[in-house]
Formats: C-alpha cells, structure tokens, sequence
C-alpha cells in the first residue's frame, strides 16, 4: 500500500511556493556568473574533502562571500543554539513543522546531527517518537534523538526495517561527506529500501559546484526515486542563500528494471 505524507500548514496542504526564504527552480540546474572560477564555477582541479567549503567560497561572488562569511561568524557566536539563515528557517518552520503536523506520520529520519539540530527533536511534540535520528559519527549522538542510530547513511538499511520510514530528511550530507555518484547511489539505495511506497526522500544540498560537482536528480531518478509530482513545479526550492542551498523532493517509486 503507498503511504503519502504532505507537508501540512496552518491545516492546508502547503505547497512552499510562496514562502519567502524558497522559490521554485524551473531549470534541474542553472549555470551562471559564479566569481572566482568564471562562469562555471569549477575549480580547476580536484579538490580533497576540507578544501571543499574553502574552494566554494572562493568560487563566490565578492558580495555573497561576505555574507557567508558574516553568517559564520554570526554562527560562531558564544550561546548560539541554533542557525538562523533562510534555508534553516525554511527546514525547520516548513518542512520540519509540516511533516510533524500530520497525523498520518508514522516515521522521520532525520540524517546528520549538529549542535544546531538537537531541538528539532522537540518539534515533532507530543509525539516525539516518529523523529529518529542518523549520524556516522558516535560523538554527535548527544545532538540526536532518542532514537538515534550510529552509522553512515549507506549502511541504514541494516538498523532500520524495510518500509518503516514516511520521510528521509538529508540536509547537508551531499558535498560535506558523500561527494561522489556512487556514494550517493548507495546512500539513495538505503533510503529506497527503508521508505515505504510513495515515501518522501528531502535533499537538502548546495548548488556550488565545489561541493556539488553533479545535479543530484539523475542519482535519484537511477535508484527509483522520481521528482515528487504532488509538489507540481516546487519539487525543487533554492533559498535565498549565497551557497544557493536547495531543497529536493523525491518521492520512492518501483525500481527500474534492469535490461535483460
């Protein structure tokens, strides 16, 4: 039976068109003026893990390099207990709040924990339960829920049941630990495997190409996810941000058949 969670908002289905910090994206990906690296955007050659943040803001405009750089500093603050940037206010007000206001939510799967994500848990009250939590790391689970599980995203389908998850939320973890195709595909083939039929799969990542080298779509398509159709054209919403962090919504559908 395919299960369908919608975001939910002020009691209405909300399809996030009109929210401020979001807008739909026509094109899979766009190209333009990107600073440093030209019109591309791409640094010359490959880059190791930790250059990556470093050669994505170079790759910058002069104006949005400051603005990160402002936000960092912002984030870095003594008592900061959370990020307040447009595309944390959309994940958490939006999409966060909508998926916990709908009764019919029997699971979340939150994927990579912070000192920035340990309240989302409290949004998902009374309820708790329904969010759980995943992080490579043992030392982040004192930022996850009580349920929580230690291990790689690629390794989920081993701690969780097949078909017990509504929603996937993976906000991040594309350019800042997955960085290749077939990684990703490994981490999709999991969620594949816990989600239920027409589960939703959110992936939260940032279109530089110094951290995403490849539009994400085509990994998703390749491992039986397509673009949500109940979202119509705001299956795609890029925030207001000078990483143009993007939002996508896939939701699980068969397994293409393999030829032959």
């Amino acid at each position: 039976m395919e299960r369908r969670v919608r975001i939910r908002q002020g009691g209405g289905d909300e399809e996030l068109t009109g929210h401020a910090a979001a807008r739909p994206v026509e094109a899979d990906r766009e190209e333009e003026d990107r600073g440093f690296y030209g019109a591309t955007g791409r640094p010359p050659v490959p880059l190791r893990p930790w250059l990556r943040p470093l050669a994505a803001w170079l790759g910058l405009p002069w104006r949005d390099r400051w603005r990160w750089l402002r936000r960092k500093l912002r984030d870095a603050l003594p008592g900061a207990d959370r990020i307040r940037s447009a595309d944390r206010i959309h994940l958490e007000e939006v999409v966060l709040l909508g998926y916990a206001a709908d009764p019919a939510l029997r699971a979340l799967l939150f994927v990579g924990c912070e000192w920035y994500t340990r309240h989302y848990e409290a949004l998902f009250d009374p309820r708790r339960s329904r969010f759980v939590t995943i992080d490579v790391d043992p030392r982040r689970a004192r930022h996850g829920a009580a349920r929580h599980i230690v291990a790689p995203m690629q390794e989920m389908a081993a701690h969780v049941p097949p078909c017990s998850i509504d929603v996937i939320v993976c906000n991040g973890v594309y350019g800042f630990g997955i960085y290749d195709r077939g990684e990703l595909a490994r981490a999709f083939a999991a969620s594949h495997a816990v989600l239920a039929p027409g589960g939703i799969l959110v992936l939260g990542w940032n279109d530089v190409p110094a951290l995403a080298p490849f539009d994400p779509v085509e990994v998703a398509v390749a491992t039986g996810f397509a673009r949500d159709p109940a979202r119509g054209g705001a299956w795609r919403l890029r925030t207001d941000t000078p990483t143009r962090h993007t939002f996508d919504f896939y939701v699980r559908v068969a397994l293409p058949e393999s030829p032959g």
